[in-house]
């Protein structure tokens, strides 16, 4: 049975054994948002046991402690990925709010919402986040792009996260498309090992939801082939972070994305 630790991912308990999900939902009211299978698709494949520990405002052995009767081997000795120092903002002052727990609530993903709302900020500008627990994934990805982020728990389901603009910052991940004949090496390479999907007609975020979830049953000589409408530049962070290659090109009819494992990072592991 599968190792855990407090590093491992919410969606892979629940791949190892989808019972998890009930089981997780007893341990805290927050938790019960796993039970819905959109927010789960949300949810899930962002945050680790010791950041839905953190969301619920529980200890991280109140997971083990559920999840041990299920069959997994807990790895308490493992050393749990320090939390990034938050920075400060000395300007508590929103420029903008963004209230986004009724999209949470009514299955909907606000992510592309809320990166819509900090890409237009100016310099120096802050967004007043107003959420039902502390978004923890999205508060990683502005920390690496830059950004300040304070966080206030100002009451049960409430909880204000600020987003300071610095100068330096960079929103989405930079894409240079390769040369057609890099693009044409990788296809030939893993041409008898494709998984291929297209998600050019599905209504935002659903493109990206569906490559992230397609992504975890590669082996790792095959590659996802993806049929999308443009380049997508918020998935490229989640990417990387997931140890994962790309390269694309763009034909008149959108964009020929190919994502497949770093090798030399499985190798060196």
């Amino acid at each position: 049975m599968k190792t855990i630790s407090a590093n491992t991912k919410i969606s892979a308990l629940i791949k190892e054994n989808p019972g998890c999900i009930d089981v997780i939902a007893t341990i805290n009211p927050h938790f019960k948002k796993l039970q819905n299978p959109f927010l789960r698709k949300i949810l899930a494949s962002r945050v680790t046991i010791k950041e839905a520990a953190r969301i619920g405002g529980c200890e991280i052995s109140s997971f083990f402690e559920k999840l041990k009767p299920l069959g997994f081997v807990i790895d308490d000795t493992e050393e749990s990925l320090p939390d990034e120092e938050k920075k400060i903002s000395s300007n508590t002052h929103p420029d903008y709010t963004l209230d986004v727990r009724q999209d949470i609530e009514s299955g909907k993903d606000p992510f592309r919402k809320i990166m819509d709302a900090v890409s237009a900020l100016k310099a120096k500008e802050v967004l007043l986040l107003i959420n039902s627990f502390e978004p923890l994934p999205l508060i990683r990805i502005l920390l690496e792009k830059g950004f300040e982020v304070d966080v206030e728990n100002v009451s049960e389901g409430k909880v204000y996260t600020y987003i300071k603009k610095m100068q330096e910052a960079k929103m989405v991940e930079k894409a240079t498309a390769p040369s057609p004949i890099i693009f044409q090496q990788k296809l030939e390479a893993y041409k008898d090992n494709l998984v291929i999907i297209n998600v050019r007609a599905l209504p935002m975020p659903q493109p990206m939801m569906r490559i992230l979830e397609a992504l975890p049953a590669l082996s790792e000589n095959e590659a996802l082939f993806v049929f999308h409408k443009k380049v997508p530049l918020f998935l490229l962070p989640e990417l990387k972070e997931r140890r994962f290659e790309y390269v694309y090109q763009e034909t008149q009819e959108g964009v020929e994305l190919l994502i497949f494992k770093n090798k030399k990072e499985n190798a060196s592991a």
